[in-house]
């Protein structure tokens, strides 16, 4: 419920160990370095110090893993080798990753090579496409039996081009006819956007024919660089075409050829990732001629360790306290087993700021309880179960995958108890293969409700639910509004309202449970009432104080819409279980036969993946909803930075302290 206590440090080191020390803070992974650009902007530091770092470097580095990045992709795409769902890093040791970088030459010439093999597939490729570009031009043309770099004889001149697409090359021939000009249209061939014709006239009728021609919308179409006719041309292309295709699958053969280096692109790829890391960490460096200094955080848990490494070098350090105003305490979650794993939900909406509580571990029961309330089958849960549990086990998930698998077999079990609760074993699935191919009759009752026969119970429940999973929310709020000294606040906003709407529940619904229920309720909500009205007067100031009624109305208003969203676990609950009954009505319509057990299969197998799916993702988001919405709204600000320790970010390879 809380998260790691950060404290700033301060080092001054010498310049010629400044390397190693970048180098063993960064094996350690504990230290945030930040950065010092804001220290220039005061006249007595930017006098003292200079910026580290070196651009140029860093551009160099990123350009080479760039072409690194490029050549994985390549070598994938040709030697079809599939990315997994959920990449796993491979572990090797400190050793090993220095020993790896003698090899920096070699995997940067593999790359190259590549490249090379990329580029000249490319060149190929768009070798076919202009060939292709050139066949569509000539088709029009190809019953043109002249070679086209013929465009004159010695009395005449030959002109290709195009007209307009109802034009009629019989009426241009009338019309030059009829100005005295002896010319011969021929029209080759006719499509929607023109008609493909040549021209044959007299040199000496040049400028009259032309006149005319482009009078009538002529465009004369330029066939530079061919030799020979149009089919014979396009046959020529074609052969361009098959040729550049083989050197295309030639070269992609050597691409695939090199699939078994991908490995070691890999690493070198994770190697210039950390050369980057290193380079850019220097710009957050201040040197003098002799010596650098850097400003830093570091978890409190962490400062012994950080120590006895600083303690090896030449250097001055501290650590301190951060000011109560320091905004930018970066933040470190405390969580450990099942509730580490439901992090990643609270990254999904914001990290908490560094003065308030981490809700993590609070809201980690409320997101299993209410996604197994909704996805509440056996069988979808013991799938979840099952599959989230292979993953795991075989190690083929980390990070926030990892956590996501974590959390999704816990909310499994969920389902699979809150399935026995309801009775849903693929929703009535046994009692139907039973009748339909067994002619028996087994009935399973649930061990608490049917769905769809207690709605109201199961919508009773699920706002009672709502209700406590609120007060829950407002109980933190409570508790650091006391802890900031706002003790009135606190009593106004939460203890006051739980009166209100315990109150009010119990004077509308406790005669339910006992005939003086009614009558406590009406004190608790009068009281509530009061509090709410009078309590304003002591905290605001000005026209504040008169706010009281106008709480009332949006609290009231606010809180019943809230408590109303707790509804959706009524509607997917019984969205889930009914789904599964359609679908195993419908597959069992085939009957007792073999087409009927196929149908039922086929059916069966279809529907239920369906709606698992679409049930898994409403049951995920939903409940995600309700923290975000309902629940982070009664307290949670949010808005925190996260700790970015100087370590190394790498992609597929995990530098451990031994290789495993």
């Amino acid at each position: 419920m809380a998260i790691v206590k950060m404290h700033k440090v301060s080092v001054i080191g010498m310049i010629d160990e400044r390397q190693s020390i970048l180098d063993d803070l960064m094996d350690l992974g504990v230290v945030e370095i930040s950065n010092g650009t804001l220290k220039l902007q005061n006249k007595e530091w930017s006098r003292l110090v200079t910026q580290d770092g070196d651009e140029g470097v860093s551009r160099e580095l990123e350009r080479r893993q760039s072409d690194a990045d490029f050549a994985i992709e390549v070598l994938q795409k040709h030697a079809k080798l599939k990315a997994p769902l959920f990449s796993v890093r491979e572990k090797i040791s400190r050793k090993v990753e220095k020993d790896k970088y003698a090899f920096e030459q070699e995997y940067q010439e593999e790359v190259e090579k590549i490249l090379g093999l990329d580029l000249k597939l490319q060149e190929a490729h768009a070798e076919v496409n202009e060939a292709n570009a050139k066949i569509m031009g000539l088709r029009p043309w190809e019953e043109y039996d002249l070679p086209l770099e013929m465009r004159e004889t010695k009395n005449l001149s030959i002109k290709l081009g195009t007209l307009p697409p109802l034009g009629d090359p019989s009426d241009i021939e009338g019309e030059l006819d009829s100005q005295g000009f002896s010319a011969k249209i021929t029209e080759i061939a006719r499509d929607k956007q023109q008609t493909y014709v040549y021209i044959l006239y007299f040199k000496a009728d040049e400028d009259g024919v032309w006149d005319i021609i482009r009078k009538n919308g002529f465009s004369e179409h330029s066939f530079d660089n061919y030799e020979g006719t149009p089919a014979e041309n396009i046959e020529s292309l074609k052969n361009q075409i098959e040729k550049a295709r083989e050197k295309q699958e030639g070269i992609s053969l050597e691409i695939a050829d090199e699939a078994s280096r991908i490995d070691d692109i890999k690493l070198y790829r994770d190697l210039l990732q950390i050369r980057i890391d290193k380079s850019k960490v220097r710009s957050n460096l201040l040197n003098t001629e002799r010596a650098f200094h850097f400003d830093g955080w570091v978890p409190v848990v962490a400062e012994k360790e950080v120590s006895l490494l600083l303690d090896k070098y030449t250097c001055a350090y501290e650590f301190e306290e951060p000011r109560e105003d320091d905004n930018d305490i970066p933040v470190q979650f405390k969580n450990k087993g099942i509730f580490s794993s439901a992090e990643f939900i609270t990254r999904l909406y914001s990290l908490p700021n560094p003065h308030e509580v981490d809700p993590t571990s609070i809201f980690t029961f409320f997101y299993i309880l209410f996604f197994g309330m909704m996805f509440g089958d056996v069988g979808y849960g013991l799938i979840i179960m099952i599959a989230t549990a292979i993953l795991l086990k075989k190690g083929k998930v980390e990070g926030s995958a990892k956590k996501l698998m974590h959390i999704l077999f816990y909310s499994g079990i969920s389902s699979v108890f809150w399935g026995v609760m309801f009775g849903s074993y693929f929703g009535d699935a046994i009692p139907v293969v039973a009748k339909t191919f067994f002619n028996k009759t087994i009935i399973i009752k649930p061990l608490w409700l049917d769905p769809g026969k207690s709605a109201m119970l199961f919508l009773m429940v699920s706002c009672g639910l709502g209700i406590l999973h609120l007060f829950v929310g407002m109980g933190i709020d409570a508790y650091e509004k006391i802890r900031s000294g706002k003790v009135l606040s606190a009593i106004n906003d939460d203890f006051a309202w739980y009166l209100i709407v315990l109150g009010a529940v119990g004077t509308l619904f406790g005669k339910m449970l006992n005939p003086s229920v009614p009558k406590a309720g009406k004190v608790m909500l009068i009281a509530g009432l009061i509090m709410a009205i009078i309590l304003p007067f002591f905290i605001n100031k000005g026209i504040g104080k008169a706010i009281g009624l106008w709480n009332i109305y949006s609290g009231l208003t606010g809180n019943l819409s809230d408590i109303l969203s707790y509804s959706r676990l009524l509607g997917l609950g019984l969205a889930s279980t009914s789904i599964a009954q359609v679908f195993n009505f419908l597959a069992s319509m085939g009957g007792k036969s073999v087409v009927g057990v196929i149908m039922f299969i086929l059916i069966f197998t279809l529907g239920h993946t369906l709606n698992f799916a679409i049930n898994a993702l409403g049951a995920f988001v939903h409940s995600c909803r309700l923290q975000f919405v309902e629940f982070f709204g009664k307290f949670y600000e949010g808005g925190g930075r996260e700790f970015t320790p100087f370590e190394k970010n790498t992609k597929y390879i995990k530098v451990v302290e031994e290789e495993k």
